[in-house]
């Protein structure tokens, strides 16, 4: 059922487009009073990770921008929206990529690239709702894609959301997907050559108390079967103090052979995790823990070819997911809001720990990550910030490193 409602999306996709693309457009050429609104982000972004081990650095500097565009509504109905993306090499030194910021080619060169990454129809549904098609930016949980860098990954996709007496039911149907730093978008392929298509659905609510639950649920013919729930829970204690509990468990099986490297035909993974964050004041410390049952979990659903995903989770951070194979690991995090100090500075220090990774010389395998950010939004200046991230990795699965990003955010809407 799940399979047959996503290709439903997909061919009124197809058609929706081109009847209405032709039709908004020129309804906007004609209108002389309202042309629609121009964004423009604009994000200079500087990266570094130090690589030990005899791995070669990643360090790249970049002026990145999207300029976006959003039509006025069609007869209140439907408009379109347009994101381009750019990024400019600024310093981007031949084998020392990976960086996220610019575009890796096979001779081992970093390079600038542009491409449009969103370009869709939006429609207004009745009880709230509203129906894209095109490519986008998707945040669902079972297909949330990468925002870590300058530019985010994006979907071509058949999406639709609707409020039933306060819960909202989603669907999406998604057949390629272009990551961060790429310039194209590419259809999803198994490790046969075969093409598959990415349908996923789920319902979320907010109950009186605040409690919040969501439910989905994801398939991909012959390749995977994924399921994601999450409930939070916030506690008030006075007007200074709060608590949240914060639980997701994500589930991942194969589907049929299963025929991708990662996920084999006795695929079977779930991740759990849990945290409770204390606020007092202007400070929040939070503790979590974790743990992968079976399988390495795979968020991806292609491999991370042409998926580029994360997690919504909390123990997903700067560089490492704490995914691996039989894994349990917790987390400490503290953040301070500096507003009445110095108005616009926030600081948030992180350690992550896991242990118990399965692995195939019998050993157990462990990790651990150290995070540093500091933010700072000048109340004097509108839509101008800065941020510095500091990490530090150790682990027995992949390659030790420290790595640093300052980055320079400033938009305009006109």
């Amino acid at each position: 059922m799940l399979e047959k409602f996503g290709k439903f999306l997909l061919k009124l996709r197809r058609i929706i487009c081109l009847f209405l693309l032709t039709t908004v457009l020129g309804t906007q050429a004609a209108s002389a009073t309202d042309i629609g609104e121009f964004r423009l982000q604009l994000k200079t972004f500087y990266f570094n990770r130090d690589k030990e081990e005899d791995n070669p650095d990643s360090e790249a500097l970049a002026q990145t921008m999207k300029l976006g565009y959003q039509s006025p509504y069609w007869r209140e109905l439907a408009r379109l929206n347009l994101d381009f993306f750019g990024s400019l090499k600024l310093i981007g030194d031949r084998g020392k990529g990976g960086t996220g910021l610019l575009r890796d080619d096979a001779d081992g060169s970093q390079n600038s690239y542009a491409k449009f990454g969103e370009a869709n129809l939006e429609f207004r549904l009745p009880n709230e709702g509203q129906f894209k098609v095109g490519r986008m930016q998707l945040s669902q949980p079972l297909k949330y894609d990468d925002t870590s860098r300058a530019l985010p990954a994006t979907s071509q996709a058949a999406d639709i959301s609707l409020n039933l007496a306060g819960t909202v039911v989603y669907g999406l149907a998604t057949d390629r997907g272009s990551p961060k730093a790429d310039d194209g978008f590419g259809r999803y392929r198994d490790n046969t050559g075969d093409e598959f298509v990415v349908y996923i659905a789920g319902a979320k609510h907010t109950f009186a108390n605040g409690l919040f639950v969501e439910a989905s649920a994801g398939h991909a013919n012959d390749v995977m079967n994924r399921a994601y729930l999450n409930a939070r829970l916030p506690w008030k204690i006075d007007d200074d103090a709060s608590l949240l509990l914060d639980a997701y468990q994500y589930f991942g099986w194969n589907d049929g052979a299963g025929a991708l490297t990662n996920v084999g035909p006795d695929y079977d993974s779930s991740l759990s995790s849990l945290t409770l964050q204390f606020r007092n004041g202007n400070a929040k410390l939070a503790l979590g823990a974790q743990k992968v049952s079976g399988d390495a979990h795979q968020i991806s659903w292609d491999g991370g070819v042409q998926d580029d995903g994360t997690y919504k989770n909390w123990l997903s951070v700067t560089r490492l997911d704490f995914d691996r194979g039989g894994e349990r690991s917790w987390q400490a995090r503290f953040d301070y809001d500096f507003k009445d100090i110095l108005d616009g500075l926030r600081v948030m220090a992180r350690y992550t720990s896991g242990d118990n990774i399965d692995r195939n010389d019998g050993r157990e395998g462990s990790e651990w990550e150290r995070d540093l950010v500091v933010g700072y939004s000048p109340p004097f200046i509108e839509n101008l910030s800065f941020a510095w991230i500091n990490a530090y990795v150790k682990s027995t699965e992949t390659f030790d490193s420290e790595e640093n990003r300052l980055i320079l955010n400033y938009s305009l809407t006109f």
